[in-house]
This record gives C-alpha cells, structure tokens and sequence, in this order.
C-alpha cells in the first residue's frame, strides 16, 4: 500500500513539475541532453545516466523533474533491496551474526526509504535544503548498514552489492539535486 502512495506521490510530484517548466530535448535521438549535464559532475558518471535514461519521464525532464526522477530511483531500488532483506530473513537459514546484520539493515532501509519520502516531498515543495538533508540521512543510512555489514562472516550474500547500489544511486541523487540547485 506504501509503495503504491509513494509511486502517486512521485508521479504528481513529476507531473507538477513538468508543468512548471519547459524542457530542452535534443530531437535528433530523443535523449535530453540536461541528462548528461546533470550527470557530469557525478563520481558514478555511467549510472546516473543510464539509471536517469531508463525513465521514460527523463527524456522531457527539466533538471527540477531529473532530481525526482533520480530520487525516484534511489527509492525503488532501496524498496527492491528491502524486499529483498526480508525475504532473506524469512526464507534463509541465517548465521546468527550475519541475521543480525541482515535485521540491522532492514532497519536502516525502512529509515532510508522513508528519508527518500522526505526528500521527495521537499522538492515538490521547493524546500530544497531539507531536500538535501533527507538525502544525506538516506546516505548515512546505507553507510550504517555498510558497516554492519563489514563485520558480516563470509559476506557472500548479495546484500552488501546491493547497498553499494542503493547508496551510489543516493549520492547520485543528491548531486543531481545539487546541480539543480546551483544553476
């Protein structure tokens, strides 16, 4: 049910800000060239774009609807990877220090997804410092899990992977939002 609000949010908050703005759209392939722009000065150059070009709404996105639409990512992917724990948790025999590991990232995910709801909410409402600042929590919130698991036995398992991803698609995020902020 909270995803399904959170996929309305989104999209209202896309909409809105389609409207607001009149993007440039590079006609000759369909690919906006404020993709690139945005994505440039980001340490995962590759991802940002391919994540930003894999949105049907990036390809006539101003950079206002680029720092949703790369929130929006962030998101779905930290509720992938929160589905992903608690099947893990629920379906897999678990050593005890590494199930600890697992429920302490469950929880770090439920704070980050809900930090990315924020931060969603924020720049709809053009508040773009808590904007940042629910960013920036999302991202120490993959950080803790990170820690947790290092400390993991064996760290075979696809988790620490996945919260790699989760956190690159935050920063990703955030240095989007503050290419927008800042042009």
């Amino acid at each position: 049910m909270r995803l399904v609000i959170n996929n309305v949010v989104l999209f209202v908050g896309i909409f809105c800000l389609n409207l607001s703005f009149s993007p440039p759209i590079n006609a000759a392939n369909g690919n906006n060239p404020l993709v690139a722009r945005a994505c440039e000065k980001v340490k995962a150059e590759d991802l940002c774009i391919s994540s930003l070009m894999a949105e049907h709404a990036s390809k006539s996105a101003d950079l206002a609807t680029l720092a949703l639409i790369s929130i929006k990512v962030a998101s779905n992917n930290g509720t992938n990877t929160s589905f992903y724990i608690k099947k893990t948790l629920d379906t897999k025999q678990l050593e005890p220090a590494v199930e600890q590991s697992f429920q302490d990232c469950e929880d770090n995910y439920i704070s980050a997804t809900q930090q990315l709801d924020g931060a969603v909410s924020s720049l709809v409402s053009k508040n773009y410092k808590d904007t940042k600042m629910f960013l920036e929590s999302a991202i120490d919130d993959t950080i803790t899990c990170d820690n947790g698991l290092r400390k993991m036995p064996g760290n075979q398992l696809e988790l620490p992977h996945r919260n790699n991803m989760f956190r690159q698609l935050c920063i990703n995020a955030l240095d989007v939002l503050l290419f927008f902020t800042t042009s």
